[in-house]
C-alpha cells in the first residue's frame, strides 16, 4: 500500500528503524495513515493562531513604512470593528492627523493607545499651514496616520484635499481599510438595482426606439450614487432630487443628520412619492434601527413622539431606491413618444422641402414675447408653484391624520 504525505513518511522512517519485522512494519504503516498529524508537525505549526506563534500572519507586527501617510478606518460605533492592522498602525506611527482631537483622543484611550503628543489637528481653515508642516515631517522620514471621528476618511469627510496635496508632493499614501457607514447601509438595505437590466419583453420595443437609453444598459447590478449630504436650503434640495435622483436608475445614498430628517422626507415625498426609501440610524450601535417604506409613510412614522425620540442623536444614512417597473415603463413611454413626435415633424418638413434654417426654427418653435409678458409669466408660474406646494402640504397632513386616526 502506497503511503504519501510528510506525516506518513515521517512515521514510516520511525517504524523501519524500530521494527525489523516486515509484516509488523506494514501493519503499523496502515494504522498510522488514518491518524491525524502530530501537534508538532509542519501542518499544525502553520495553522495555529496562538499569540506566541511567529509564523501566524495575524500576530506578526505590521511593518510601517517611513514617509508614508496611512488612511486608517476607525469603527462607526462598535469598538470590536477595529481591525488588527489598524490598531498596529495607530500604535506604531509617529503622528496621527485628525479633524477632531478630543474625539480621537477618547477613541485611542478606549483601545489603550498613547495619544499624548502625537495628535495633529487638520481642518479646512488651517489646511495650508498644516500641509507644509506634514510634508516636511513625512519627507524627514516620519510616519503618519489620517483618521476621522468615525468610519473611513475621505468618504463623506475631510481628507480628500490633503490626500491630493500629498500625492502632488510625491508622498506615498497607503490605505488601511475598515468600517464605512456607506457600505454598511448599502449591505443591509436590500435595495433593488437597475430595472433596465431586467429582461422585460414589454419594454424591449420601447428601448429599441430610444437610443438615448443604450447607455443605461451598460450599467450592471451594484451601481449606486453617493451624494454625501443634501443641501441645507429647501430649493437646492428640490433641484437635486428633481435633476439628479429622479433621473437616476440606480439607488442614491446620502448622509443625513437627525434634525433635518423630517424636512428631507417631506421633500422626497413631494418629488418622488412612489420611491422606496431606507433610513439607517446608528449602524453597529446598541440603538441601531432600519426602516424602509415610501417617504409619506416614513414621514408619518417619524412624526410620532416615540419614533422622534430615537433621532435625538446619532447619524443617518438615507437610501433612495431606483425606479420600479411602473415608473420605468412611464419613462420609456415618454421617451418613445418624444422620439415619435420629432420624427413626425422632420418627415413633414422634408415633404415641404424647407431650407435648413427654416426647418431648425420650426422644430425649435421659438416664441418671441415682450419683457412685460415674460415678467407676468414668471410671476404666474411662481404663484402656481407656491399654491401647489401648499396644497401638497395640506394633502400630506391629511394623510398623516388619517393614518393616525385609523390606528387609534
Amino acid at each position: 500500500m502506497a503511503i504519501r504525505g510528510f506525516g506518513a513518511r515521517f512515521v514510516s522512517r520511525l517504524t523501519t528503524r524500530n521494527s525489523p519485522i516486515q509484516g509488523e512494519m506494514q501493519q503499523k504503516r496502515c494504522v498510522m495513515t488514518f491518524t491525524a498529524p502530530r501537534w508538532g508537525s509542519f501542518k499544525y505549526r502553520h495553522t495555529r493562531t496562538i499569540p506566541d506563534d511567529a509564523v501566524n500572519p495575524l500576530t506578526t507586527p505590521t511593518k510601517i513604512d517611513a514617509g508614508t501617510l496611512h488612511i486608517v478606518s476607525v469603527p462607526i460605533g462598535n469598538l470590536k470593528d477595529f481591525s488588527i492592522r489598524a490598531l498596529d498602525v495607530l500604535k506604531q506611527v509617529d503622528y496621527i492627523v485628525t479633524t477632531d482631537r478630543p474625539a480621537t483622543k477618547t477613541l485611542l484611550e478606549l483601545v489603550h493607545i498613547e495619544a499624548q503628543g502625537r495628535l495633529i489637528h487638520y481642518s479646512r481653515s488651517n489646511r495650508t499651514a498644516s500641509k507644509d508642516k506634514l510634508v516636511e515631517l513625512l519627507r524627514g522620514g516620519r510616519s503618519m496616520a489620517l483618521v476621522c471621528t468615525s468610519g473611513t476618511p475621505c468618504v463623506g469627510d475631510v481628507g480628500s484635499e490633503l490626500v491630493r496635496e500629498m500625492q502632488s508632493e510625491g508622498v506615498r499614501v497607503s490605505a488601511v481599510p475598515g468600517p464605512c457607514a456607506l457600505a454598511c447601509a448599502l449591505a443591509v438595505s436590500g435595495v433593488t438595482f437597475s430595472p433596465y437590466e431586467s429582461d422585460n419583453s414589454s419594454s424591449t420595443a420601447m428601448q429599441a426606439e430610444s437610443p438615448s437609453l443604450s447607455s443605461l444598459r451598460s450599467l450592471r447590478d451594484g451601481s449606486f450614487f453617493f451624494g454625501n449630504m443634501l443641501p441645507e436650503s429647501h430649493g437646492a434640495r428640490l433641484r437635486i432630487l428633481r435633476n439628479t435622483v429622479r433621473q437616476a436608475n440606480y439607488p442614491c445614498l446620502f448622509y443625513e443628520i437627525p434634525r433635518r430628517l423630517l424636512l428631507v422626507l417631506q421633500d422626497i415625498a413631494l418629488v418622488l412619492p412612489r420611491r422606496r426609501v431606507v433610513v439607517a440610524h446608528e449602524l453597529t450601535k446598541m440603538n441601531e434601527s432600519l426602516h424602509a417604506d415610501t417617504a409619506v409613510k416614513l414621514l408619518a412614522f417619524y412624526s410620532r413622539q416615540e419614533a422622534n425620540m430615537m433621532l435625538k442623536k446619532g447619524q443617518l444614512v438615507l437610501i433612495i431606491d431606483g425606479p420600479d417597473a411602473d415608473e420605468t415603463q412611464e419613462y420609456l413611454q415618454r421617451e418613445a413618444e418624444k422620439r415619435r413626435r420629432l420624427r413626425r415633424e422632420v418627415t413633414e418638413l422634408v415633404g415641404e422641402r424647407c431650407d435648413e434654417k427654416d426647418s431648425c426654427n420650426r422644430i425649435a418653435q421659438p416664441k418671441v414675447r415682450s419683457r412685460r409678458e415674460l415678467i407676468r409669466m414668471k410671476r404666474r408660474k411662481r404663484l402656481i408653484a407656491k399654491i401647489e406646494k401648499e396644497q401638497e402640504k395640506i394633502r400630506m397632513i391629511m394623510k398623516i391624520n388619517q393614518t393616525d386616526a385609523s390606528r387609534v
